[in-house]
């Protein structure tokens, strides 16, 4: 193994490493035992909490019990799935995302580029040192920088036009990207493992909620579990926009927008006459909602702090750059908010 690092340490700070899970098992750590075992439920239930609550984790559990936490946590997982609520579930995949992001930049023993390239290997993304790909000014301009191969860039890049592949050096068939960059292609790709892995062991995830008491995660499920949306009362202006539909409706499902989204439903559904803590309480959604930062950033584009500028509805031709038009334009106005109008009148005639 490339990482200078044990097996065992590894797998408790990357629980959800197929090398992660192949460990245990192979040590005989297996689901039956762990859910009988009323000491990892306590770490599971310490686990799933402090991930919920983006606290951080005791530094030392991965030196004095590598093997009871890296259980505990994929035990916290199926707990997570076992409450049946897709926003817990995606809440404590992006906080475990987050927590793998914050790991891999700190950890001895797992700086070396071949580390985190078997990590990635691990995860399903290709990848290689920039330099066995291209040499010259773009290596030297990078640093230290990353080839990926340009199917899994694809696959794990944010919806982000700051991600675009068209803004980033390609060659035969490699992207290349800095360091911190492919960092961040990795947490994609790690919390998209923890939901697969939630997905793929359906029958785990049954035995556990047939074996611990629903009542340990009550508290849980009434703080952080979703709360349906009640729609404002105000006055309608004809429907919404293809493109702030699929937002509102990726925000319902409880997605991970991009910024980029999220500036653009703030800023319409304040032209809609939305007020700020109507728009906080749709982004509790959203699987990394934090209460205080959503509210400032709704009250800064609304012009109620920082500079007081209040900030427009992009215009369609911006939706379409970001990635955001599922008409490509095919709508026929300038600016969402003429969307509604345009309908209306359309209708009336």
């Amino acid at each position: 193994m490339s990482c200078d690092i044990s097996l065992g340490e590894l797998s408790c700070h990357f629980p959800f490493l197929n090398k992660s899970a192949s460990y245990l098992q192979k040590r005989g750590i297996a689901l039956d035992a762990v859910v009988n075992s009323k000491n990892l439920l306590d770490m599971a239930l310490e686990r799933l909490r402090k991930s919920l609550a983006r606290e951080p984790l005791n530094p030392r559990s991965c030196i004095d019990s590598p093997e009871d936490w890296a259980a505990a946590a994929r035990l916290a997982l199926y707990i997570a799935a076992a409450t049946k609520n897709p926003y817990i579930l995606k809440r404590f995949a992006d906080s475990e995302s987050k927590r793998f992001l914050e790991l891999m930049r700190k950890v001895p023993g797992i700086q070396d580029l071949r580390c985190k390239i078997e990590i990635a290997r691990d995860l399903g993304v290709v990848a290689k040192p920039a330099h066995e790909v291209v040499t010259g000014i773009v290596v030297a301009t990078f640093g230290n920088p990353v080839a990926v191969r340009w199917t899994s860039y694809l696959r794990y890049a944010p919806q982000d036009p700051f991600w675009a592949m068209i803004n980033r050096p390609v060659v035969k068939g490699w992207v290349v990207v800095p360091l911190e960059d492919f960092e961040r292609l990795l947490e994609e790709a790690y919390e998209e493992q923890i939901l697969k892995t939630a997905r793929e062991n359906e029958l785990a995830v049954g035995r556990v909620a047939a074996s611990i008491d629903a009542s340990l995660v009550e508290d849980l499920l009434k703080k952080y579990a979703h709360k349906p949306l009640k729609a404002p009362s105000q006055p309608a202006e004809g429907p919404h926009p293809p493109c702030m539909k699929a937002i509102l409706d990726a925000l319902k499902r409880g997605d991970n927008l991009p910024h980029t989204a999220r500036f653009a439903i703030a800023t319409y559904l304040l032209h809609r006459g939305w007020d700020v803590e109507q728009i906080v309480d749709l982004f509790r959604t959203s699987p990394d909602f934090n209460e205080k930062i959503t509210r400032y950033q709704v009250q800064h584009i609304a012009g109620q702090v920082g500079g007081r500028k209040e900030y427009a509805v992009p215009s369609c031709e911006t939706m379409n750059s970001w990635g955001l038009c599922p008409t490509n334009l095919g709508c026929g106005v300038k600016n969402p908010v003429q969307y509604g109008r345009k309908v209306t009148v359309k209708k009336s005639n």
